[in-house]
């Protein structure tokens, strides 16, 4: 037995167990979506909740959706309990029963207070501390960038993004919205952007 456990010690660094989560950025998160929405839970049953819709920020469906529950692991853990009259802002893909799922689990499921702050388990609560400036900057994001490729290509090789505005444009709109602003600066800086060739500078 001792020996069988000095080597699992031994042999245990040279493993991948890939126990880490695979991180999406908004941008993409944004992109990949075909619901994003606020709203509250309506109710909760075995393995899906009920969401009942308040805001559309992109795409449409019924005022009331069923949504799968992601299941915690030790690297993914939930900001909050799902319970009736949680607000949450979602971005969710449609699955093939009809039903929503969140985008990279915790990242597309966001518990939203009382105070219109996000969880603080949202690793950029302390630059946007209001859902409000959050959900502007998505929508300001939507209507700036459209993103090509394929966005289920774990590495992302092939995607970039073509935006509709110039830079002066742009500017003008991260001055104006912090999340948007981060969405750009921070989150695009990694992906090839291409101008619409019909926008100038100006």
């Amino acid at each position: 037995m001792k020996l069988f456990i000095c080597l699992f010690l031994f042999l245990t660094p040279t493993l991948n167990f890939d126990f880490k989560k695979n991180i999406l950025s908004y941008s993409i998160v944004i992109s990949k979506a075909d619901l994003i929405v606020d709203g509250t839970i309506s109710g909760v049953s075995k393995g899906k909740y009920e969401f009942t819709i308040s805001q559309f920020l992109k795409g449409k469906s019924n005022a009331k959706i069923n949504v799968t529950i992601w299941e915690e692991w030790m690297c993914d853990g939930r900001a909050g309990d799902l319970k009736k009259g949680q607000r949450l802002l979602l971005f969710l893909e449609k699955t093939s029963d009809n039903s929503y799922y969140p985008i990279n689990e915790s990242t597309g499921e966001l518990f939203i207070e009382k105070d219109n702050s996000p969880s603080p388990s949202m690793y950029m609560l302390e630059k946007f501390p209001n859902a409000t400036v959050i959900k502007s900057g998505i929508k300001m994001f939507i209507d700036t960038y459209k993103v090509h490729g394929n966005l289920n290509d774990r590495f992302l090789q092939n995607v970039y993004f073509q935006s509709n505005k110039s830079i002066f444009e742009i500017y003008k709109l991260k001055e104006t919205n912090k999340f948007f602003k981060y969405l750009v600066d921070d989150e695009l800086q990694y992906y090839d952007i291409k101008e619409s060739p019909t926008k100038s500078l100006f």
